[in-house]
């Protein structure tokens, strides 16, 4: 049994099925992604959880209670809103303690805490500031602060990095990551950036269209999606056409479709040393990328622009050039099943990737 647990739960707003038979449980001490589209219903869950919304049917339990009918106040929980929700009025100290203040803490007791939690956010010396004199990344640690100062037993945080520019986000994402390692506190945080979820999150929930489509740590849905959904929205996937006039690769079926990731690719300049050059297929380059520490390089290949990552060390390829490509893997979907499909030249070779 889960420390939180969704049994069956339906939510409907008017004609919207928000939430279709949601079934999920969560471990004590977990930090677990909601991961989705947007419209996916992945707030609706974070909101039912935080009594903010009430189900028209199943059961909430936390730490093996139903909670239906218990108020959001009384559940143990803290939320972090994406755009901060904090008080600007209140400088970061009155903010902080806020929570403990409304259930009548006495003062001596909140100045420890807030004391305690403005070591743990590294916002020492800000206390008298108000919400516009901090950065960004410093009112997201205050909102955090804020919410852990009751000593929740639960951390709800949505979108908690969307309002936050990418450099500024890329160090909260190791920040909060190390919090909540050093807390052992059960944190649930929507999200519809995979690479954020796949870098924080001891689990991924994938929502789709009001449904769950797969549970799983992010090596395993990295790795093994389960749906079609997830086969093509987690990783770089593009959906390629006619799959079987690629070398070494068989249709499975007559209505099967193949997804394929850049890295189940190589590209090569003509001429280039290379393993299963026999199995390489020519291709046009289309676009280059600069990504910073390598680049992607676009090619078209039987009617699909495919992506491949090479390495800035490595010689230029520019756009209108022939190309080798060969394709290691790829998912192949039929149905509901997922099937990664390798490269038959590499039966009898070990390849890493």
């Amino acid at each position: 049994m889960g420390y939180v647990e969704l049994r069956d739960i339906n939510k409907h707003f008017k004609k919207f099925h928000a939430s279709k038979d949601i079934n999920i449980s969560i471990e004590k001490g977990k930090l677990v992604a909601l991961l989705g589209p947007s419209g996916s219903g992945k707030t609706t869950i974070l909101r039912m959880i935080a009594g903010l919304e009430n189900p028209d049917s199943g059961e909430i339990l936390i730490d093996g209670k139903v909670v239906n009918n218990t108020p959001g106040s009384e559940r143990g929980i803290g939320f972090v809103f994406q755009n901060y929700a904090l008080f600007r009025y209140m400088n970061v100290y009155d903010n902080i303690a806020f929570g403990l203040r409304v259930k009548k803490i006495p003062e001596d007791k909140i100045k420890a805490r807030v004391t305690e939690l403005l070591t743990l956010i590294d916002c020492q010396g800000l206390e008298k500031r108000f919400p516009s004199q901090l950065s960004g990344g410093q009112r997201q640690r205050v909102a955090f602060a804020r919410a852990l100062a009751p000593n929740p037993q639960i951390l709800l945080l949505d979108e908690p990095f969307a309002a936050i520019d990418a450099k500024v986000r890329s160090e909260l994402r190791t920040w909060l990551r190390e919090m909540i390692t050093k807390l052992q506190i059960t944190s649930i945080f929507v999200t519809h950036d995979q690479d954020e979820a796949i870098e924080v999150a001891d689990e991924i929930i994938v929502t789709n269209q009001g449904k769950v489509e797969q549970a799983g740590t992010p090596q395993e849905l990295y790795k093994n999606p389960a749906t079609p959904f997830v086969a093509q929205f987690i990783g770089n996937s593009v959906e390629v056409k006619n799959y079987e006039q690629f070398k070494h690769f068989d249709k499975q079926s007559d209505d099967s479709i193949a997804y394929l990731r850049p890295e189940f690719v190589s590209i090569f300049k003509k001429g280039e040393s290379v393993q299963f050059a026999s199995s390489a297929e020519e291709a046009i380059v289309e676009d280059t990328i600069f990504r910073g520490s390598n680049i992607e390089v676009r090619a078209r290949i039987h009617g699909n622009l495919i992506s491949a990552i090479r390495s800035i060390n490595d010689a230029e390829i520019k756009v209108g050039e022939k190309v080798d490509v060969f394709i290691y893997r790829l998912y192949v979907v039929s149905g509901n099943e997922v099937i990664l499909e390798t490269n038959s030249s590499l039966k009898d070779e070990e390849v890493v990737i």
